[in-house]
Formats: C-alpha cells, structure tokens, sequence
C-alpha cells in the first residue's frame, strides 16, 4: 500500500478534530442542530488551514444517514462516499479549471435535479476566485435562490478578488492562522501516533516555518523524519539542517556580537553561519526576529507574550535584553529592517548583510527629542551632568555663572541681578543690505540724509525658543550697537537743485518746476531728511500717503493725486523695491513677477532702466503685451506722481551692479542664516546643550 503522508493520514473527520477554528466549528453545529443551515457558504483564509476539509465535514453532516447531525458517524455509505470523494451528490469542483461561463451553465443545468442517494445536493467549488467575471454573472441568480435541496460552498484563499454581488449572497467565515504554540501541540499529538519524537526546539522551528499552516507544518515534519537517523529521537540540530534555517545557537552568537559592539567578533561568527551554506535572506529574517522578540521581551517581561519561543529560548532573550534599552533595542530593529528589505533586490546580498550588520554595531544610542529637552531643563536648573561618552548621560555640574556671563554691558546700561527681573531675549544684529561701490563724493559717509534712523534690534531665532520655554542661562547679552550705516546702492544720488531763476519777475518764476540732477555735493542742513520721516509711512505700511513733494520728471504734468513714495533724493534701489511692493499689494501679480526679476540700472529723468537677458520670458512678456508696460507705467505714475517710460537694458541681472529683487531676496536670507547661525554659536544656552551631550552644531533652520 503507498505511503499516505501525514497531511492526508490525520485529516480531521470531525469538527473536534479541526484545530484553532473553533470560532467556525461552533457556528456551523450550532447552526445543524438548529436547523438554521444557510443555502451558500464562503470559506476564506491563508493556505493549509483547513477550509476545504471543514466544507467535507459540512457536506457530511448535512447527507450522514443519520443526520443532519453535528457529529456524523463515518461508517454509512454516505459518510464513506464523501470521505473517499466518490459521493455522486457531494460535487467537489475546481474553480481553477471550471472557471468558463459554459461550465457555470453547465452547473445550472444540473442543480435542478433531485439528489440519487443522499438528502441533499451540495456543491463544493475550491479556489472560487478563479471564476471569470462573466461565471460569477451567470451563477448570481441561482445562488440568490437556488432549489431547496442545493447547497453551496465555496472556498478561497483570496477573497478580496470576489465580487461585492458574491459576498452579499453567502454566509462568509474566516479562517485563522495558528500560532507557534497550538501547532506544537497538535504536531506533538500526531508524534505520540506515529511513534516519533522531536526536541521541543525543533518542534518550534517547524511551527515557525509552517507559519501558522497546519499542512505545511504537516509536510514538513514529514521531511524531517524521513531525514532522521532515528525518529524516536530527533534532534533540533537534525531540524534545523533539514529545513534550512539558522540555529537559534548561532543567531543568539550573531546578536550578542552585534548588542556588545565587536565588529571583528560579528564578522567572525557571521562567516561561519554563512560557510555552512546558510540561506542569506533566511538568516537575515532571523536576525530581525531575533530584535523583535528582544525588543517585546524587554518591554513586556512576561512569557506569554512570546509563546512562539520556547523556555530555554526565552530565557536566552531574556539575558541578552536585560543588559539594553528598549528604544536601542528598537533603533536596531529599525535599522536592520531596511537591510533586509534591501536583500531580495541586489546582486550582492552578503556585502550588504555584512554592511548592515556592521551598521548595527556602530550605531550609537540616539536621544529622544523629549529627553533632550527634558536635560536642557535640568541644565538651566542647575542639575549635574554625567560624564561623556556614557549612552544614558546624566546632566553634568553647572558651571558657575561667571562661566556663562556675556560681555561687559556697554555704558550707561546697567543689569539687574538674575532673580529680580525677567529673563531678555538675547538680540542679534538684523542682516544689512549688500554694499555697492560708490565713487561719488556723496558717500553715505558724508551725507547725513543718507543715515537711517535706529530700528529696535531684532531678537536672535534661537533665544526667542530659550525664552519661550521659559529656561534662564546667565545673564541676558548686552545690547549690540546700533545698526551701521547702509551702503548707497548706487554712484550717483539723485537729489533736487533749486529752480531755474526766471529772467521776468512774477508768478511764473516760483511755479517753475525743478529739475533733479546729479548731486555733486551733500545736500544743506535744511534739505536733510531722514529715510524713514515721521510724515511718511514706513516701508509697505498701509498708511495715508504724505504730503506730495514739488520735484517731479521734467516734462510731465504734475499729477493731482498725492505722492505715496518720495523718489527724489533716495537711493533707487529702495525706491525700486518700494514701488514693486506697492504694484505686489495691488494683486498684480503677474507684473510684480516680472518686474522682481528684472536688474535695476538707473531711475531717474523720467525713465526707468532695467536689465534683463534678451531671450528671457519676461522681457519677452513686457515686449509683447504692450498692455503689460503700459499697466507698469500707469502703477508707477500712480505712486511716484510723475511719469518714468520702463526702458529695457540687455543684460544678465546680478549684484551689486544691476541687482534684481529676487537676487537681493537671496542675499539677505544668507545673511539671515549666516547671522542665525552665529547666534547660535554664541548663545550660552546652545553652548551649555553643546558641552552636555558632546554634540555639535552643523546648521540652523531660523523660524
């Protein structure tokens, strides 16, 4: 007689017999002994579960002679003929090779008939999913309402593929998975038939390997006691051998190099592993598993969580867990993840399973953000610090004030003690505008109009965070010295001279209009006037235009309307960037686009000269759409009060002699994060994280 192998020997032939599916065995005898039985039902689930062995169970309760029972007798002609598979009306089909239409017609055809010997028809079609579309539409009718004698089930191992129309019309049940634990004993149970026997570790190894399928468990203790020089006594080095999976000896070697961060040590045992002709990717999974079971026997300290392990396998992890932290444990895990996700896909899988490995063992613990703010805190407290290089640094002693106190605070400003006032925000000097050569002798130096008045310094990124989260370093930084003087971006100033004196006496003479010119020399004290006067409003301000000067372009009429931006006597840079702000806050987007873009030359009798490449999109937009100057002229006659024509200049724009907007956009934001960055380095509370954790500052991201 041929071998039965043990997946077909112990098929269970009753519901008893079907291990880790008692959610569904109960349902079903309970529904028999109610006589609730539904006309369609759907088996889902993994492979090797047992749907189709709980389907026969099914169909032979519902045919037995003496049923419908829940617990059939297996000796009737009708019990026998479904066990053997040769029961004329229990019809098992193959949904993989009867998927057409035509066999779905076929069926139809036939369910209409009464059944030969037993008291009902049933229809057992596996791997249902594999119907065609066009199968499920033509069953949809006779499943919704099939003959009183038909019964339907179905089983599949990928439900997700079923139509919704399918679904709705069947009595669905899940199949589950088994765990390590429950596969051991009932493999330990087919043993104690057989004969045979298998250490308790390699009775998990197979559990393991089976992943939760009772026939592939099944298969493969078959493989392993044929491989045995003797089945009464198999040990887990012949399982492990058989089935190709690393020891639990050598994982547990392999991650106690990686966990004592000895790169020789973890090389050396990984050749070994590898010199036997272990599988990589086997052992990679392995390794991770092995991280993972540290990582929730370290978190959760108890046995029951881990019930796939057995206990000298969980004493191991144990050991080697007490010695780490749970989230080190799980930076590892994290890390060595991504190798292995990388392995199916290179063409060298051992370097990059060296590499990874070495990874593990040269990652150092990292510090959750909570912690280090939790340790800043403790800082500014006072708390001590530990020494460096210990992976759970405490804070170390802080330094005395002194060591944190800034520099002298200038004349005439005096600090009160620490714990009488409230802390400052440490101030940093805002990034200035870039410098441009100047020839003219009316240097900013020497023009007095020229200097801005004092702005309130801004505070430094780094010491609004300091202050917000209300930690004290010292004493607060004396206040920096005013800003310096800003360059003149341009040789030449424009400025007003005194009209033309008439030859006629009269009112003619005073309604002349001045011409600007070249200033050559600083303007009097009388025509000094500061950048930022108390009548005029401040730069992008949504303020009452001031009071319009007289100077206009020689040769344009004299608007009404008021002069919202005094363009005479001021730098053109800051009257350019004055007026496209202006052209930006009339939702002119287009034209304050084009316009930042372009390089300013010159601005001054009555045209505007700006630079751009000849082949730019928008030099070639303000050319070809007439109405787009126009509109710019019109915007820049509304708020400078005279008329200037947009001349076109060819040429690339850069700094500092043809500066774009844009350029000079980017100009200031380096300067800003080159002035943040040396904020902070030079704020005791960076300082003070510095020294504590041994870290150090590469770059800062201002808010």
């Amino acid at each position: 007689m041929a071998y039965v192998v043990l997946a077909r020997k112990y098929r269970p032939q009753r519901f008893a017999d079907l291990v880790g599916q008692e959610h569904v065995t109960r349902t079903l005898a309970n529904a028999i002994a109610g006589d609730r039985v539904h006309h369609a039902y759907l088996f889902c689930g993994a492979r090797g579960l047992g749907k189709t062995t709980a389907a026969r169970l099914l169909a032979k309760c519902l045919v037995c002679a003496e049923g419908p029972t829940i617990d059939p007798c297996n000796v009737c002609s009708e019990c026998l003929a479904v066990t053997e598979g040769r029961s004329v009306d229990v019809i098992e089909i193959d949904g993989a090779s009867n998927n057409r239409v035509d066999d779905v017609r076929s069926l139809r055809e036939q369910v209409r008939y009464l059944p030969q010997s037993a008291r009902r028809k049933i229809y057992i079609i596996d791997e249902v999913h594999m119907l065609t579309g066009s199968a499920f539409n033509a069953l949809l009718k006779t499943l919704e309402e099939p003959p009183p004698h038909v019964t339907f089930i179905f089983a599949t191992t990928e439900v997700h593929a079923l139509p919704a129309t399918i679904l709705s019309r069947v009595s669905r049940f899940d199949f589950r998975r088994l765990s390590a634990a429950g596969l051991v004993g009932h493999l330990q149970n087919i043993l104690r038939q057989e004969g045979a026997f298998v250490e308790e570790a390699g009775l998990y190894m197979i559990a393991r390997a089976g992943d939760g399928s009772v026939r592939d468990a099944l298969t493969l203790l078959d493989k392993v006691i044929a491989f045995a020089e003797d089945p009464a006594k198999i040990s887990a080095e012949e399982v492990r051998v058989v089935l190709g999976v690393p020891g639990q000896v050598a994982v547990l070697a392999l991650a106690r190099a990686v966990l004592a961060r000895d790169p020789a040590e973890t090389l050396a045992v990984f050749d070994s592993i590898v010199s036997t002709g272990q599988d990589l990717q086997q052992l990679a999974l392995a390794v991770l598993k092995h991280l993972r079971d540290l990582v929730v026997v370290k978190l959760c300290g108890a046995r029951d969580v881990l019930l796939d392990a057995s206990e000298i396998e969980y004493e191991q992890l144990v050991e080697q867990a007490a010695s780490q932290s749970p989230a080190a444990l799980a930076q590892l895990f994290d890390r060595f993840a991504r190798t292995v996700d990388s392995l199916p896909h290179t063409r060298v899988p051992r370097l990059i399973l060296e590499m990874g490995l070495l990874d593990l063992v040269h990652q150092g613990p990292l510090i959750p953000l909570g912690d280090l703010v939790s340790r800043l805190e403790q800082i500014s407290a006072g708390a001590p610090p530990a020494p460096r290089g210990s992976a759970s640094r405490e804070i170390s002693p802080r330094p005395s004030s002194a060591s944190f106190s800034p520099s002298p605070a200038p004349a005439g400003r005096a600090y009160a003690p620490e714990s009488t006032r409230a802390p400052e925000p440490a101030r940093a000097t805002p990034p200035q505008p870039p410098s441009f050569p100047s020839s003219s002798p009316s240097s900013s130096a020497n023009n007095p109009s020229a200097r801005p008045s004092p702005r309130a310094p801004a505070a430094s990124p780094f010491a609004q965070i300091v202050q917000e989260s209300g930690i004290q370093v010292g004493d607060p930084p004396p206040d920096p010295p005013e800003d310096p003087e800003p360059a003149r971006f341009f040789d030449q100033a424009v400025a007003p001279q005194p009209p033309p004196r008439s030859p006629e006496p009269g009112p003619s003479a005073s309604a002349a209009r001045p011409q600007p010119v070249v200033a050559t020399t600083p303007p009097q004290p009388s025509q000094q006037r500061p950048p930022h006067a108390p009548d005029e409003p401040a730069y992008g301000a949504h303020t009452p235009p001031p009071t319009p000067a007289p100077p206009a372009c020689p040769g344009a009429p004299l608007p009404a309307r008021a002069v919202e931006i005094e363009w005479v006597g001021r730098p053109p840079l800051e009257v350019w960037e004055r007026l496209v702000a202006r052209i930006r806050e009339a939702d002119e987007t287009h034209l304050c686009a084009a316009l930042s873009e372009l390089g300013l030359v010159s601005l001054g009798d009555g045209e505007i000269h700006v630079a751009s490449p000849p082949q730019s999109f928008n030099r070639h937009q303000i050319k070809s759409h007439p109405e787009l100057r126009a509109r710019a002229e019109e915007l820049i006659h509304t708020h400078l009060g005279a008329r200037f024509q947009l001349v076109l200049v060819d040429g690339e724009p850069h700094l500092p002699e043809r500066p774009s907007l844009n350029l000079l956009a980017e100009q200031r934001e380096e300067q800003r994060l080159a002035q943040a960055l040396a904020d902070a380095r030079g704020n005791p509370s960076i300082q003070a994280l510095i020294s504590a954790f041994d870290a150090e500052l590469r770059g800062v991201q201002p808010a």
